[in-house]
């Protein structure tokens, strides 16, 4: 973890927890810093240097798992998850958020269910072309891979 990773960060302790989890499976992971300033930035430049000539330059994915970036999404905890339509809109805007950052996901359970959330990426890799290597969903037992190209 780099010192300037902000761990009074609202999702700090996810990310924290989604890298302890692939240690666990003998994987190098490190927590990256959230900078304001990227292009142009120093910092930024050494740190995420493996993301120039990508279309994530510019970005601050959360994490690296032996030199590949991934990017944790969660929702708010109040969210009323009891509406089967409003885990599905959960889930579809964690991955919408998290594709714009990285080509792995992780994303935090909202109880979509598994046929929706695949057909969701099949879609959006299969239709829409978008850029998508893994997801995982990140359960209270631990990491569940949920797609890997």
């Amino acid at each position: 973890m780099y010192s300037i990773v902000n761990r009074a960060a609202s999702d700090f302790q996810n990310v924290f927890e989604c890298c302890r989890l692939f240690a666990e499976m003998g994987n190098h992971a490190i927590i990256t810093p959230q900078l304001d300033e990227t292009i142009g930035n120093p910092v930024y430049e050494e740190i995420y240097a493996s993301l120039r000539g990508t279309q994530y330059w510019g970005k601050c994915p959360d994490f690296t798992v032996n030199g590949f970036w991934y990017e944790h999404e969660g929702f708010k905890v109040d969210k009323d998850l009891n509406d089967p339509k409003k885990r599905k809109l959960t889930y579809s805007n964690m991955i919408s958020r998290g594709v714009k950052q990285s080509d792995r996901i992780i994303v935090e359970d909202c109880r979509a269910g598994h046929r929706f959330a695949r057909r969701l990426i099949f879609k959006r890799v299969h239709y829409e072309h978008q850029n998508i290597c893994e997801v995982y969903i990140r359960r209270d037992t631990g990491l569940e891979l949920l797609y890997k190209r």
